[in-house]
């Protein structure tokens, strides 16, 4: 015998397991129409469709539904021999864990009062049908430890103790967080957790998919001295100057290279002038030299030019005499 939350009871035995010929599993409680629920790992879905009968082995069996859910993961379940009159949900009905949706029976080709469970990986696909053990036989295992803070989706009782005989003392709130202190115990087909919440209260709730892990709060820093804040800001302006210090530094070095670069430029311009200034004086020391030339062959040339008659005439005379009295 073992737990399942389809019957929310912890002596329920297999009849029969899953095989490749049997695409499901058997539960029974020796008790006939027990209640059944949609299991816990199914968490929620909706009624897609519910078969009034079916044929098997060349046979109709009328008044024996199948009712398929589908999961809101995309996974799905069935639901067979249940007799018409103890089916509790219709087409289009959503579903959350722990609502009942028919109760054992014998309807259809079965031979004593049973669920015939089956789980579908693929909600509207038979081909992916599965052993449906891992998800509903002893499905009651806790998921939550002690020391484990929780938030609480949905809003649900608090009671005095572990079990739905126990008083209500108040309702969560959406969002309402508290710390798991004892837990976890199983009693009326639920696991039940004492908790400790905010305003210091405690109080046992049952796991049913409402509330979570809280997520995880960054831890806070410690508070601090102001001889220690004023050691932190100290530190953060010796940050500052180090970093201003390391960019100046590197603006020197920039600087120290456009330097040496400039100095480099300038010796050079330096010998090109003095190069210069040597071309200079030669050219102009050839100058002078041209001009005291050109001086010396104008004065000789005008001298020519002012002498040119009286030579010619001197020379008529020495002529005449020497061929005029002939």
């Amino acid at each position: 015998m073992a737990y399942t939350s389809l019957f929310k009871k912890d002596d329920v035995r297999v009849t029969q397991t899953f095989s490749s010929t049997h695409k499901g599993l058997d539960l029974s409680r020796g008790v006939v129409e027990q209640p059944i629920y949609l299991p816990k790992k199914a968490v929620e879905g909706y009624v897609w469709k519910i078969l009034s009968g079916y044929s098997y082995g060349g046979k109709y069996y009328a008044n024996s539904p199948i009712i398929y859910i589908k999961h809101k993961d995309g996974s799905g379940s069935r639901y067979i021999h249940s007799y018409t009159k103890n089916v509790k949900v219709k087409v289009g009905d959503t579903l959350k864990t722990g609502d009942q949706i028919c109760a054992t029976g014998n309807s259809g080709y079965s031979f004593g009062d049973h669920l015939h469970f089956e789980w579908l990986t693929k909600w509207d696909d038979l081909n992916t049908r599965v052993d449906p053990a891992p998800y509903v036989i002893k499905d009651n295992q806790a998921t939550f430890k002690i020391g484990d803070k929780v938030v609480f989706t949905a809003v649900q009782n608090i009671r005095t103790g572990s079990g739905t005989n126990y008083e209500v003392q108040r309702q969560t709130t959406i969002g309402e967080k508290a710390t798991i202190k004892d837990g976890p115990r199983n009693q009326d087909g639920y696991v039940w957790f004492d908790m400790v919440f905010g305003n210091g209260s405690t109080g046992w709730v049952a796991e049913v998919d409402k509330f979570e892990l809280a997520p995880v709060e960054p831890p806070q820093p410690p508070q601090q001295t102001e001889c220690e804040k004023e050691v932190n800001r100290l530190t953060e302006v010796n940050k500052g100057l180090a970093e201003a210090l390391a960019a100046s530094q590197s603006t020197l070095k920039v600087l120290e290279e456009r330097v040496g670069f400039l100095e480099g430029t300038m010796a050079i311009r330096e010998k090109e002038l003095k190069d210069l200034e040597g071309d200079y004086s030669r050219i102009f020391e050839e100058r002078n030299n041209f001009e005291k030339q050109y001086i010396e062959v104008v004065t000789e040339l005008n001298e020519l030019k002012a002498g040119k008659d009286s030579w010619i005439s001197r020379l008529a005379e020495v002529l005449h005499k020497l061929f005029g009295g002939k």
